[in-house]
């Protein structure tokens, strides 16, 4: 259906003819229903807009979801390690670590430490060395290396560790694991410790003392080698003054 416009005389269709108004003629012009119409029309949301703006939406929040799962799968932000590694300069090296506080030793076999970085990791079944006879080859090791002073007469919990990268530093990989440890302080398990406060911290590879942020782990490609007492066996020992 048409309808002839009073103001022009065009036909104009039904459906069209307060688009006509709007377009074609000055509103102080109109009578006063054609201007209630017409702006009854200019204030009529545009549902192709609509559709339009709530898919954009859509989209808009769909990406920052993504986004914010990437963010969260990815681990923690940027380290604050002295020297950070390579990711794409690999490797694959391994050797043991044990991590002791008050007596207590860190059990690096619980979830929250494997596979927690690309770079540095532990993987499930591979601590507490194994055997009595891998046991002996520790204690026969430690020795030698004049560091048996940090059992108490017992082999403490040890695991193999994973290095992917090179250059990965033990501040770096102590990081990864939730710990700050310098050569006279350290983060473990919430509990802060210093040596200008009393407390005891010694940090040893293979018995000889090292600075966290500088030493980079040296290990051996074999896991059964590493098992045996082969790369790198880091030690960190604190014990608090109380």
């Amino acid at each position: 259906m048409t309808t002839d416009c009073p103001y022009c005389g065009d036909s104009v269709p039904d459906d069209a003819y307060v688009s006509h108004l709007r377009r074609g003629h000055d509103e102080d012009d109109l009578t006063a229903i054609d201007r209630r119409r017409v702006r009854a029309a200019r204030n009529r949301p545009n549902r192709g807009r609509l559709v339009l703006y709530a898919g954009l939406g859509g989209v808009l929040l769909l990406f920052v979801l993504g986004y914010g799962l990437v963010a969260v799968s990815s681990g923690p932000g940027p380290s604050s390690a002295a020297v950070t590694p390579d990711p794409t300069n690999g490797t694959h090296e391994h050797g043991r670590i044990t991590v002791q506080y008050d007596d207590q030793t860190v059990d690096l076999s619980d979830p929250r430490y494997l596979e927690a970085d690309e770079c540095f990791h532990f993987h499930e079944d591979e601590s507490d060395g194994g055997s009595d006879d891998e046991a002996s080859t520790y204690e026969e090791s430690d020795h030698e290396r004049g560091a048996g002073s940090d059992h108490h007469g017992d082999t403490p919990a040890s695991a193999v560790w994973h290095a992917h990268c090179e250059n990965v530093t033990l501040e770096y990989a102590l990081e990864t694991l939730g710990m700050t440890v310098t050569s006279d302080s350290a983060t473990i398990d919430g509990r802060e410790y210093a040596e200008a406060d009393g407390d005891e911290v010694t940090v040893t590879v293979d018995g000889d003392p090292v600075d966290p942020r500088e030493y980079e782990l040296q290990g051996v490609e074999s896991v059964e080698d590493a098992n045996h007492g082969a790369g790198d066996d880091v030690r960190v020992v604190v014990r608090s003054a109380d």
